[in-house]
């Protein structure tokens, strides 16, 4: 018997409305439901850290110019 990966199951609570529109999207790109799931997942803590790594250089930005001005 080979060795099996550690898995997580996540219970995510929809609307019926909400759980068809999940599995439409997953059927149009031709996805696993998990798959679409972890996919926007994925994209969401991507374009967060984004924000995040934008907002830090933003905000370094505006304290280097308050710092210029003060000179």
């Amino acid at each position: 018997m080979g060795h099996n990966p550690k898995r997580t199951a996540l219970l995510i609570r929809c609307s019926v409305e909400e759980a068809q529109q999940i599995r439409e999207a997953a059927r149009k790109q031709s996805r696993t439901l998990s798959g679409y799931v972890l996919r926007c997942l994925r994209n969401r803590l991507r374009i967060e850290a984004e924000l995040e790594r934008n907002i830090a250089a933003m905000e370094e930005l505006r304290l280097k110019r308050a710092q210029d001005v003060r000179s």
